[in-house]
């Protein structure tokens, strides 16, 4: 029997997007842990170098409403091209200051929110590109490769990141972001493929509204995605914000670093098996299940107060998010028209992003006031309870994944 090929061998242009993606990724956690680091060692407050998260979301946010009225009019290996490009010149830009000189806390706000803005349009291009060079019955497979990138992305830049920031300094840890995203860029210019989009067209309708309305006249089960993905995010936020502080009392930094390694060697696990296997077909179901083993590695994490426990938690959920990240994306590559899918996906991450807002402050508070694993723990039972009812939905249930029997 032919053993078959995975679609990252099958397919070059594909396996170029794939490449760029994840050096872009990889780099990008260089700088996440060098920016950070640098402020907190030159003004030497938590909240200063916090306000870098802060102006990276608005920068996402700013920068999903401008891409969801211009990524399906624009061609979206150009979008990350060009996107790839100005983050490079900016990149330079940064390296040369802080070798020659001393940029204020408002520069590294700015650059922190353009860069944000740039990695929402690229991201919003790279989502909607993968259903204009994979095929319908190949979704599951790209969509999980992704997941992959993730996965190695998790497991080795955070820390690898935080080595060469320790061992050689902040410059070095930006030289090596700079080189990613140029070799991204790189990969993009080289490689072409045939783009849906309407070069041109009257911008007649605001691209958020427009996004919005596709979203509501979709079918049934897009719906409902679109609002599981709410209700689930904002949750997680809640859970995102204690789990530091219980990590801060049951462990420490190598605890934290060590949990993160667990669940992307859980995402990992399930995407190399969804990436080449062509069996998984109940998409529908297979979404509704990777978060149900989200929430109840959530509740693990929660239930006894030991590092190892909380570690094992993690892994579950990152078990259970392969699943999740995978089947979502292809739910909206099948159910969306190509030439609109892209303002979709830019509309989802704002949405997305403003119910993380208040998720994060108010998880935190709870955190702060309670106790970070009563948190936890509630947000894994309310999840849990909320996916079960949503289990009953059969036109969800009912999703599947083309085969390639249909297709001939």
């Amino acid at each position: 029997m032919k053993k078959e090929k995975s679609i990252l061998s099958s397919n070059i242009t594909f396996f170029k997007l794939w490449l760029s993606q994840l050096f872009g990724s990889f780099g990008d956690s260089f700088y996440d842990v060098a920016i950070v680091w640098h402020l907190v060692e030159t003004t030497g407050s938590a909240l200063l170098a916090g306000g870098i998260a802060v102006t990276g979301m608005a920068g996402r946010m700013v920068g999903s409403i401008f891409i969801s009225q211009k990524v399906d009019v624009w061609h979206t290996r150009k979008i990350m091209l060009i996107t790839g490009v100005l983050r490079g010149v900016i990149l330079l830009a940064v390296i040369v200051l802080i070798t020659f000189t001393t940029i204020p806390i408002i520069g590294f706000y700015s650059v922190s929110f353009i860069v944000a803005f740039l990695n929402s349009c690229a991201s919003a291009a790279q989502r909607k590109s993968i259903s204009e060079i994979v095929a319908k019955e190949e979704l599951v497979n790209a969509n999980a490769s992704f997941v992959l990138a993730f996965s190695l992305v998790q497991i080795t830049s955070w820390a690898l990141g935080g080595l060469v920031v320790a061992a050689f300094g902040v410059v070095l840890a930006l030289v090596i972001n700079a080189v990613t995203t140029v070799s991204a860029a790189i990969l993009m210019a080289v490689s072409n493929w045939k783009s849906v989009h309407q070069e041109g067209k009257a911008d007649s309708t605001i691209g958020f509204f427009e996004g919005m309305r596709i979203i509501i006249k979709s079918a049934n089960s897009v719906r409902l995605v679109v609002v599981l993905e709410l209700v689930s995010l904002f949750l997680m936020g809640f859970y995102w914000a204690a789990f530091p502080l219980l990590i801060d009392e049951i462990s420490n930094a190598v605890g934290y670093g060590l949990q993160g390694a667990a669940f992307g060697v859980g995402c990992l696990i399930i995407s190399l098996y969804l990436a080449r296997n062509k069996k998984l077909k109940k998409l529908g179901i297979a979404y509704l299940l990777g978060i149900i083993v989200y929430a109840i590695g959530a509740i693990i994490s929660g239930v006894i107060p030991h590092i190892s426990v909380f570690i094992f938690g993690v892994f579950i959920s990152g078990l259970g998010s392969s699943f999740w990240e995978t089947a979502r994306q292809t739910i909206f590559h099948l159910s969306i028209p190509t030439e609109d899918i892209g303002k979709v996906f830019a509309v989802l991450e704002l949405l997305v992003n403003l119910c993380l807002i208040p998720a994060f402050i108010v998880g935190g508070f709870l955190a702060d006031t309670f106790s970070p694993r009563l948190v936890m723990m509630v947000v894994g039972v309310t999840m849990l309870a909320i996916l079960l009812l949503a289990l009953q939905n059969r036109s969800l249930r009912g999703v599947m994944a083309p085969s390639a029997e249909t297709h001939k």
